[in-house]
């Protein structure tokens, strides 16, 4: 079985099938971005330009300084680990930090946590583990070179990101970290593992696939004292990840009692929610279930019988600084208000799929509409999903069109906008896919795009995550909308005649090489069959160019927002008064200040 991926496990209806049937590289700035306080204690750690050390910086105040050493040493944090985290200007540890720490490290507990994304979880369990290697060494119990730590994770992506972290917490020490993923050269990470790292992140797959191969480093676990899954709801859910449960056993097969263990999720003890209506024995058959998943969550992991469980998940299951929105609309004009928000309100946009056919067909209309959207998906080379998320990240305004392989753990600076093209099938999905923004206290915008086909599945995330109310109605000014129909229908056709052609390109080269393969001559009907298809693609690409032509003409003009809202229309797409809603509008109002303003 291959490492992790929802890719792998789609099961929502097939919305292509309903239907009827690149981005230009931006110059990267080297400007170094400052943290407010407010912001410093988060996760989402950067690796420093080594190029731009040299810059000059403002000298935080010595008082600011000398208070953070004191917040993170109360917490029995290294000095060395100290070091690195103030220098990052990282002042203020975040209440999951808070609440892991002291049990972690003072009172060496296994730690299970849950808290919302974008609060530093990563964090909550590197830097007891750090701390403790600093110990064991200056106890002489380990050495450098051993195989001290395993961080196991459901993507390849959110182990490059966490190896990324732990690189800068532990600048001023000499502990060696690995990445053991699939997607990349087996090779490459078995001269990594010929290097000795102390600490190897991996994804299940990989790494069970070297345990295999009886890699000398990691094939010994005797020296291994640390243990953390990530991400642990998704990856021991039954049937889901073979490999992690053989690798579990394998570890435990030791009864090592020493060895600690931290288990850490955004949605980990998340259930649906109580019915008032609902008698005595259903409430505590629900009582009883949640009891069950956290029994096998300790019994799989092989945690101490009474680690320290922290659960921070609000109410709500979302950030608080999250606002949250909906576009009710057919499924035929998803593309329309996708382009129509995409125009009107710039930023840094994710948008969520449910599928990966899905992922290509927005590509190509959002390339020929000039939005420039860069995939991510689970078939594309690891290579190029590294490239694309670092190009996303370099752009302000870039856009991301991902399946939820980017929704879990991936901790991408300053996303404003979350889209969510296709409402997500599960209530922690959407929690994951919508933390992706308002991250480090910073304020995000979630919007969900709900067809009359996924309103089973809307009603059931309201339900799960116990909301009193619907999602508020994002505001969108009809005439506006009406003048971006051309451009969209003339992009959606253009990209199904390109599709034409290039099948018919395919079939006929398919016949070719079979041909050739078998050392043959192509039948006459097959010849003429082929005649005809390429005189009707010819046809098709004169059709399309003229379609090009047209749209192009069309993107050159300039669109005007109109200086009121329009309420006809058959879709419910304002709220609130409506006789307030014809109040100006700012040209550089952003979604959120949309919302508000309507509000």
């Amino acid at each position: 079985m291959s490492d992790f991926d929802d890719d792998a496990f789609d099961t929502a209806p097939n919305y292509e099938k309903m239907r009827e049937s690149k981005k230009s590289k931006k110059k990267k700035s080297n400007k170094k971005k400052k943290r407010s306080t407010e912001t410093n204690a988060t996760s989402n750690l950067q690796i420093s330009n080594k190029n731009n050390e040299e810059n000059i910086e403002i000298t935080p105040d010595t008082d600011v300084t000398e208070s953070a050493k004191k917040n993170w040493a109360d917490l029995h944090v290294s000095e060395n680990i100290i070091r690195s985290l103030v220098e990052q200007k990282f002042y203020e540890p975040t209440p999951i930090q808070r609440l892991t720490l002291p049990a972690a490290i003072h009172d060496n507990l296994d730690i299970i946590g849950a808290a919302e994304t974008g609060s530093g979880k990563t964090l909550a369990f590197a830097i007891p583990i750090l701390t403790h290697m600093i110990t064991l060494l200056e106890k002489n119990e380990i050495s450098y070179g051993q195989f001290t730590t395993l961080i196991l994770t459901p993507t390849r992506e959110l182990a490059v990101q966490i190896k990324s972290h732990i690189q800068i917490a532990c600048r001023y020490t000499k502990f060696k970290t690995a990445v053991v993923v699939g997607g990349m050269s087996t090779q490459k990470q078995e001269r990594q593992l010929s290097q000795k790292p102390d600490i190897v992140v991996a994804t299940p797959g990989r790494f069970f696939e070297l345990l295999e191969e009886n890699n000398q480093h990691i094939v010994d676990m005797s020296n291994l004292r640390f243990l953390a899954v990530d991400e642990t709801d998704r990856m021991i859910e039954k049937g889901h990840f073979e490999e992690l449960e053989k690798i579990l056993k394998l570890i435990n097969n030791d009864n090592n009692q020493i060895r600690q263990k931290f288990v850490f999720s955004a949605t980990l003890m998340l259930q649906p929610t109580t019915n008032n209506n609902e008698n005595k024995k259903q409430k505590k058959k629900k009582k009883e279930d949640n009891q069950d998943k956290l029994a096998t969550l300790i019994s799989a992991v092989g945690m101490n019988a009474k680690p320290k469980i922290i659960d921070l998940t609000k109410k709500f299951g979302t950030a608080e600084t999250l606002t949250e929105a909906c576009v009710n609309c057919s499924l035929e004009d998803k593309d329309l208000y996708l382009y129509y928000f995409l125009i009107l309100y710039p930023g840094r946009t994710l948008i969520f799929t449910n599928s990966i056919d899905c992922i290509k067909r927005l590509q190509s209309i959002l390339t020929l509409l000039k939005r420039n959207p860069l995939p991510l998906h689970a078939q594309m080379e690891q290579k190029q999903r590294l490239t694309n998320l670092e190009r996303f990240s370099n752009s302000t305004n870039g856009v991301l069109v991902a399946t939820d392989v980017a929704a879990r753990g991936l901790d991408i600076p300053n996303i404003n906008h979350i889209i969510h093209y296709q409402v997500p099938r599960t209530t922690e999905l959407y929690i994951h896919r919508s933390g992706r923004t308002a991250r480090a206290e910073r304020q995000g915008l979630s919007v969900m795009f709900i067809c009359p086909e996924e309103l089973f599945l809307y009603r059931k995330i309201i339900k799960t995550l116990n909301r009193d109310e619907d999602l508020q109605t994002f505001p969108v000014d009809v005439t506006y909308l009406s003048n971006l129909k051309r451009r969209v229908r003339l992009a959606s056709e253009i990209s199904k005649l390109h599709h034409q052609v290039a099948k018919v390109a395919n079939e006929n080269n398919w016949y070719h090489k079979a041909a050739k393969e078998l050392d043959i001559e192509l039948d006459d009907n097959i010849r003429d069959v082929e005649k005809a298809r390429t005189a009707n693609s010819k046809d098709i690409q004169k059709k399309e160019m003229e379609l090009r032509n047209e749209l192009d003409s069309l993107l050159r003009q300039s669109l005007k927002f109109t200086s009121t809202f329009n309420i006809g229309g058959s879709y419910p797409l304002l709220f609130g008064d409506p006789d307030q809603l014809a109040s100006k509008r700012k040209i550089d109002m952003t979604a959120l200040d949309e919302l508000k303003h309507r509000s």
